[in-house]
């Protein structure tokens, strides 16, 4: 978009109410009921909001995680962050950080094994909540609110952190699921949700292009200034007041997925934090989403881009504008196998 006004700089701060210790094992293959060695074993600091702010950096971007942590003894979580010189800000409340295990095979098959968030003590809510007004005094370009929710905390809890953001006037991304992604749809946050996500919205799973436009614009009714729904090898459709449109992927790629969703989040929210409200490109946001999430499932780590690959695929993807009337012109791309 010609004369958009572009901001400098811009900190994306990202917000991880349910971290984790994320183990990844590589495989020859993965055998049920048989023993399997590893070949090669990582670990690191983990939770969709610390891959969004390492997605962030490998970009260029500047970012500061925002996360609980465990209470009391060794804290393995702040360490991985540490060792990923990740900027953070950690709100002590858990008995423990989970651990997570993907399974990744030589063919690309990705098996993940998550344990469940542990409940905070009590106050945590308002502890994150201060902790964040601290951080947008002090200045951000975008606040990115992803992953679960932790038993304990209230559901609507991303979406109070949501309104806290839009009080300052930063933009807002919402990666979430369940009660807290509808608790949030009202909250002035950029809604992005995977198909699963959006059929849990709408209450039926969107087969076609018109099911997915016809989803979004009802989310842009209830309150959302943006949906950006990640549809996997169909791509991604964007919409808001002033549009719609859908990014391709260049090609099918194999590899690790895990880490897809918050490198496009982590695209998406750069943009906002650079872009001054109501310039965005969207066409070129799109691209950037596609071709970055694609380049992270490339990587056998969530957070890692593949960079060449990404730079590689930034000028080939296609953007079509999706918005009515081209609607009727376009094949339901969802029904593709």
């Amino acid at each position: 978009m010609t004369g958009a006004q572009v901001r400098p700089g811009g900190r994306v701060l990202t917000i991880t109410l349910n971290p984790a210790v994320d183990v990844t094992y590589e495989v020859a293959a993965l055998e049920v009921g048989r023993t399997v060695r590893v070949q090669h074993v990582r670990s690191r600091a983990g939770g969709k909001g610390v891959n969004v702010a390492s997605v962030v950096r490998a970009l260029g971007g500047s970012s500061l995680v925002v996360a609980l942590t465990t209470a009391h003894g060794g804290d393995e979580f702040a360490a991985g962050l540490a060792a990923l010189d990740l900027p953070h800000r950690l709100v002590p409340s858990l008995p423990a950080v989970r651990r997570t295990v993907a399974v990744v095979a030589a063919d690309g098959t990705t098996t993940s094994l998550q344990e469940p968030g542990a409940a905070p003590r009590p106050g945590t809510g308002d502890a994150v909540l201060a902790v964040l007004e601290e951080e947008l005094t002090r200045g951000a370009g975008a606040v990115v609110v992803s992953g679960s929710v932790p038993p304990g905390l209230p559901a609507d809890l991303p979406a109070r952190l949501a309104a806290r953001c839009r009080r300052h006037g930063v933009p807002v991304v919402a990666d979430l699921s369940g009660a807290a992604l509808r608790a949030a749809v009202g909250s002035g946050a950029v809604l992005v949700p995977n198909r699963d996500e959006l059929a849990e919205l709408v209450g039926g799973e969107p087969r076609t292009l018109a099911d997915v436009l016809a989803a979004g614009r009802g989310l842009l009714a209830r309150g959302a200034p943006a949906v950006v729904a990640t549809l996997g090898e169909h791509g991604v459709v964007a919409l808001t007041p002033r549009g719609a449109w859908r990014a391709r992927p260049v090609e099918v790629v194999a590899g690790n997925p895990t880490g897809a969703g918050d490198a496009a989040a982590a695209a998406l929210a750069l943009h906002l934090a650079r872009t001054a409200p109501g310039d965005l490109p969207w066409p070129t946001v799109l691209a950037d989403v596609v071709a970055t999430s694609a380049a992270c499932v490339l990587r056998p780590v969530a957070g890692e881009v593949d960079g060449p690959a990404r730079e590689r695929w930034l000028g080939l993807v296609d953007v079509e504008d999706v918005a009515p009337p081209h609607l009727t012109e376009q094949p339901d791309p969802l029904e593709e196998s």
